[in-house]
């Protein structure tokens, strides 16, 4: 519930933000689009069981480190993206922040 309450606020906001603020703003990097491209790709691939496709050493040996260095690509993206526009930075960072959160219970509830 918190998490959800996160994710909407995370997108929400910055829509206010830019309908009110009426300043013509740079245009996203096309690197924030990929990076973007790839966790949500990644969520959708999780949420559908897609590793269930692979053996499981195989699986086990992608998930972790596919979530760790999709959120730090995304964590270096949003740092790039917030000195150019603060409105597609804020997104990609919560974003970030709940896959590194997920990863990190996720490999702590498989360990026990």
């Amino acid at each position: 519930m918190v998490v959800g309450i996160i994710a909407f606020l995370t997108f929400v906001i910055p829509a206010f933000i830019a309908v009110s603020n009426g300043k013509n703003r740079k245009p996203p990097r096309k690197t924030s689009y990929v990076v973007v491209g790839l966790l949500i790709f990644h969520w959708i691939f999780f949420l559908v069981n897609g590793y269930a496709i692979f053996p499981r050493r195989i699986a086990d040996a992608l998930f972790t480190p596919l979530w760790l260095a999709l959120c730090l690509a995304g964590a270096i993206t949003a740092i790039i993206e917030f000195k150019n526009n603060k409105i597609v930075a804020i997104p990609i960072l919560g974003l970030v922040i709940i896959s590194l959160i997920f990863s990190i219970v996720s490999y702590g509830i498989s360990k026990m």
